[in-house]
């Protein structure tokens, strides 16, 4: 198989290959240049233990699938006159409706309609690419095995070229209009739930990140699910798990300040919300050295 610089197949591709390995996957990973062809044990433990490849997870207010953010992308689809699949949100589904688009703009003689599908495309792209699939994609890069961080850097690299074509001194409406960090003295649950919405800290906390949270702080930690290993962390050393995390936090920031060149608004959210998670967790860990959150 071939890419054409002239058509939108590479980000076809590259939602295919964010599925489970396939034979068929082998010709266009052999295209990109990716390494050595990943197992099932790899893709599982990437993409259904660390980093769920969904929208809705990192530009929702819950940090979780569907939700208000889930509704608003299958309102984007119906908005085309598109029924939405069953997982509208997916990566893959994502990637594979901006190629649709994309190639129809291409072939369109008309002129007016040609605009109608590049409006159609940049809002896909600014408010349901852009948004999060940059900073997942740093992510996946630092956390996955070779074939998959390589995936990722071509990912991140295709959507920045992309975004050249847009004005991205606004941020996405999905951005903008998001709820921040609940105070963790008034709304303690509410603040731990905030902290793995990467839409409300600004960062995204997988398990992995967890479990070297435990190994840094040197307190053991039982296999569960996020919240539940977090809260481990802060019921064993409070003050020293917030530290950690605003340490996390600083980590966030340094990331997104390096996009901004590229991402604009966007990045700069980003950022924000890191900043003012650090802040924040530096605060009550200040507040936890004196006496504890309950």
């Amino acid at each position: 198989m071939s890419i054409q610089k002239d058509s939108f197949e590479l980000f076809r591709v590259l939602g295919a290959l964010c599925e489970p390995p396939h034979p068929s996957h082998v010709p266009m990973a052999s295209v990109l240049g990716l390494p050595k062809e990943p197992s099932e044990a790899d893709f599982t433990e990437l993409f259904l233990f660390q980093l769920y490849p969904y929208a809705s997870i990192y530009l929702g207010p819950e940090g979780m699938l569907g939700g208000e953010a889930g509704d608003k992308i299958a309102g984007f689809w119906r908005a085309l006159n598109l029924t939405p699949p069953t997982e509208s949100d997916h990566l893959t589904v994502l990637l594979g409706l901006y190629a649709s688009i994309g190639d129809l703009e291409l072939a369109e003689k008309d002129e007016a309609v040609k605009l109608m599908r590049r409006q159609a495309r940049h809002v896909l792209l600014k408010e349901y690419l852009l948004s999060w699939v940059p900073a997942y994609a740093q992510k996946v890069s630092e956390l996955a095995p070779p074939y998959y961080a390589e995936w990722a850097r071509i990912l991140k690299g295709a959507l920045l070229e992309e975004a050249k074509e847009l004005d991205l001194s606004q941020p996405p409406d999905i951005l903008a209009q998001a709820p921040g960090l609940p105070s963790a003295t008034e709304q303690p649950k509410a603040f731990v739930d905030g902290l793995l919405s990467p839409l409300r800290s600004g960062m995204i906390i997988c398990r992995a990140d967890l479990y070297r949270a435990g190994k840094d702080l040197e307190v053991g930690l039982r296999i569960g699910e996020r919240r539940f290993i977090l809260q481990a962390l802060l019921n064993q050393d409070l003050a020293l798990a917030l530290r950690w995390l605003a340490n996390e936090a600083d980590t966030w920031i340094k990331r997104q300040q390096d996009l901004v060149e590229d991402l604009g608004s966007i990045a700069t959210f980003w950022a924000n919300r890191a900043t003012l998670a650090k802040e924040s967790l530096t605060k009550y860990a200040e507040i936890a050295e004196q006496s504890p959150i309950d």
